[in-house]
């Protein structure tokens, strides 16, 4: 059954794997392990015997390693009805097949240190469809929850690296290209760069039947940064001669760790609710714009929001940062099963809805 110390992940379990809500195929890799008594194939009834309703001590922080390179941080904050949201993890891997082999391990971080690695799993593409064991609910399930800060219904934008939205928008920058972008926008809503109602309901973000949110269907190409809203047309500029750039928010690579925080404006949680944090690729040329191809799909930062944070959490330290230099853009994902209700209390009576930050940087 694996160890039962409850601050080392053991047993690691992997598994190329994909999802399908009609328009995309997103591929990933479905990881289960073992922390305390929470083991990969505990069932979905009694819980782990040191769950404490979700008191356990197992860790929060993890590394996912592919190929002998840290790639991702993760932050889980489990729902206290949910122990299967402290002992697995999806990576995404994007919507194209992958063709070549992974070799994953993970490790945690307790208090200061971080334990040793899991057992190295090798896996490669077998075009599965998502197992039931990364959708199934524990029984007796509360409610979807939700919380909120305040009782304004606009929600955040990234705050550093600063996002296009609260420099152009919030901030009111005075360099050209937020000076045009506010002049293209027709809303003013710093806090939630997002899709839109009618084209939420038309097709749903949150795929109710296989448990995620799936974002990747409202990027269309040159339309990233608004997710493809006329309201904030604006920030999908590119920079020009005539415009000049973005401003830029300059990261040190070569430290050890990085720091993001959030400008959140209502807070939101609940066991569908996650950060996810992607970057471009290093071919990426601003003056083309911003499309999804052009992001690494790999998110190098996750943080899945179960349960309410202390001081509703605004910041991650983490290591996952990629080591280069150069100009770049990085794109925040924040949502879950939340957004207008569905019109027969379909797909859990909630459309799903995320808000986007695009963020420009210049890498040192």
């Amino acid at each position: 059954m694996g160890s039962s110390n409850t601050t080392a992940p053991s047993d690691l379990r992997a598994e190329v794997r994909y999802r399908d809500d009609g328009k995309y195929t997103m591929y990933g890799i479905s990881l289960r392990w073992q922390i305390g008594q929470n083991a990969p194939d505990h069932g979905s009834w009694p819980p782990p015997a040191d769950w404490d309703e979700g008191n356990a001590p197992y860790p929060r922080m993890y590394e996912v390693w592919l190929n002998d390179e840290l790639r991702q941080t993760v932050f889980l904050h489990w729902s206290a009805w949910n122990w299967f949201q402290s002992n697995s993890h999806w990576v995404d891997l994007g919507d194209e097949e992958p063709q070549d082999l992974f070799h994953v391990k993970i490790r945690a971080k307790v208090g200061d240190q971080f334990t040793p690695f899991t057992n190295v799993v090798t896996i490669g593409s077998e075009r599965s469809f998502v197992p039931k064991w990364v959708v199934r609910q524990p029984r007796r399930r509360a409610p979807l929850r939700s919380g909120t800060a305040t009782a304004d219904p606009r929600h955040g934008t990234a705050n550093h690296p600063r996002s296009r939205a609260g420099a152009a928008i919030r901030d009111k920058d005075s360099s050209p290209i937020c000076a045009e972008a506010r002049r293209l926008n027709t809303s003013t809503d710093w806090q939630e760069v997002l899709p839109g109602a009618e084209r939420m309901l038309a097709d749903y973000p949150w795929n109710n039947a296989q448990k995620y949110l799936e974002y990747r269907k409202f990027f269309e190409d040159g339309a990233l940064a608004s997710t493809g809203n006329p309201a904030f047309r604006g920030l999908d500029l590119a920079p020009d001669a005539t415009l000049g750039d973005w401003p830029l928010t300059e990261l040190d690579t070569s430290a050890p760790t990085q720091t993001f925080t959030y400008d959140y404006m209502a807070y939101h949680w609940g066991e569908t609710w996650s950060h996810r944090w992607f970057l471009t690729r290093e071919d990426w040329v601003p003056a083309d714009g911003l499309s999804w191809h052009d992001l690494d799909p790999t998110p190098f930062l996750v943080e899945v929001h179960g349960s309410p944070l202390e001081a509703e959490s605004t910041s991650w330290e983490f290591a996952s940062f990629p080591r280069r230099t150069g100009r770049a853009a990085i794109v925040g994902i924040w949502g879950g099963h939340g957004g207008p209700d569905t019109p027969h209390g379909e797909n859990g009576g909630k459309t799903g809805e995320f808000f986007l930050s695009t963020c420009d940087v210049i890498l040192r």
